[in-house]
């Protein structure tokens, strides 16, 4: 039954912990939805992706992750780049605008991080940061 409580209390402390994602991407990303940010970074830590290669990744549907980069592509943070040869569609590529948007994000949310961790000390974080990062390992998907 321990195990289930357990269970029960990552749920809650995942709930809230998406929540605030959004809320903090609402507030870093105005216009912009937490998908198109997610599909941003993606693009941004693995070179040469398509829209195809991002569908599959993460499991969308080829017209929701069309308009999201439609999205992105609009706000000039992404664009397309010509054809590989021998595959079918372009290229993603962040602008220097993309960069930039993704570089003060991520200031903005590790500053964030540090401030709601002031009071654990470095060992705590440490065991937190390995945690998630098994969590996030155990998926199978970013």
């Amino acid at each position: 039954m321990a195990r289930e409580a357990a269970l029960d209390d990552l749920y809650q402390g995942l709930t809230t912990l998406s929540r605030r994602a959004r809320d903090v991407g609402d507030h870093l990303h105005p216009g912009l939805s937490l998908v198109a940010y997610t599909l941003l970074t993606r693009v941004d830590v693995t070179p040469g992706m398509r829209a195809a290669d991002l569908a599959s990744h993460f499991g969308l549907d080829k017209s929701t992750l069309s308009r999201q980069l439609e999205q992105l592509i609009s706000a000039g943070l992404l664009r397309r780049d010509g054809e590989r040869p021998g595959r079918r569609g372009y290229v993603l590529t962040l602008t220097a605008a993309g960069r930039q948007h993704l570089d003060v994000a991520a200031r903005a949310v590790r500053d964030r991080l540090a401030e709601r961790l002031t009071d654990w000390d470095d060992r705590d974080v440490a065991a937190f940061a390995q945690l998630v990062t098994r969590f996030n390992d155990s998926t199978g998907r970013p």
